[in-house]
């Protein structure tokens, strides 16, 4: 594959040809439960997170107008990677604390990514 130039005059390389697994969860919660839902993420999640390697990004942010919505933003090493998180007993106890602060499913996409800045693709 070829070196792609962007934009603003940079080259970037192009990766490995294994494509990295993002998702992007968009979650509401009960009203006024929201920080009580990112306490058990940080409690159940986090330092999970920290210490897999193959968990590259982690980001949770708060909606700028709704109280009641957060995302969650992860990038994978590879899907074997992201399919062992979903399956840990770990991940299961936080979905079991978390779900009735929920008001209803997360909405969830995936997608394999493409550029990223301080992430190598």
């Amino acid at each position: 594959m070829e070196a792609h130039k962007l934009c603003c005059g940079e080259t970037v390389a192009p990766g490995n040809g294994m494509s990295k697994v993002t998702v992007t969860i968009k979650t509401r919660t009960a009203a006024g439960k929201r920080d009580e839902a990112f306490a058990l993420y940080e409690k159940h999640l986090a330092e999970r997170a920290l210490a897999n390697a193959g968990q590259e990004f982690v980001g949770v942010s708060f909606d700028a107008t709704d109280p009641d919505v957060f995302y969650l933003y992860e990038v994978y090493s590879d899907q074997a990677t992201f399919e062992a998180n979903g399956q840990a007993p770990w991940f299961w106890e936080y979905m079991s604390a978390v779900g009735p602060l929920l008001a209803g499913q997360p909405e969830m996409g995936m997608g394999s990514l493409q550029w990223a800045k301080g992430i190598a693709v």
